[in-house]
């Protein structure tokens, strides 16, 4: 998104704002011509982590604002547990004990990556 100018806007939200809150858009070559939106649904996401963390609240009232984080080590180990062991269930009995093994081996590899500085996310590398 381009930076804020100096009123602390942005043409593109304050663009989205104004097509939310009317309904409706003209059409360039034509002015005189009205466009109406319906049934159109937008849904916005912003990652927590990086990029700007500035939204217009004009905006931001016609969302539902929802936030997700990250469960703790204990409750993802207690859910994929319940998950594998449940499908191991119907295997040879010598596999069906190690769902626990693959759940901290896999809790294990997965904590070292989202822990690992080279991948923590950045205004450059938000992706990860």
């Amino acid at each position: 998104m381009p930076f804020l100018d100096k009123y602390g806007t942005q043409s593109p939200i304050c663009l989205m704002r104004q097509i939310i809150d009317y309904g409706i858009i003209y059409d360039r070559d034509h002015l005189e011509e009205k466009k109406y939106l319906v049934d159109v649904m937008f849904t916005a996401c912003q990652n927590p982590k990086s990029g700007s963390f500035n939204v217009d609240l004009r905006l931001t009232r016609h969302f539902t604002l929802v936030s997700c984080l990250t469960s703790e080590k204990e409750i993802l180990s207690t859910i994929y547990f319940q998950i594998l062991d449940n499908h191991l269930c119907t295997f040879d009995k010598s596999i069906a004990e190690i769902s626990q093994k693959i759940i901290n081996a896999t809790m294990t590899v997965f904590l070292g990556i989202a822990l690992s500085p080279q991948f923590m996310p950045t205004a450059r590398k938000f992706h990860y």
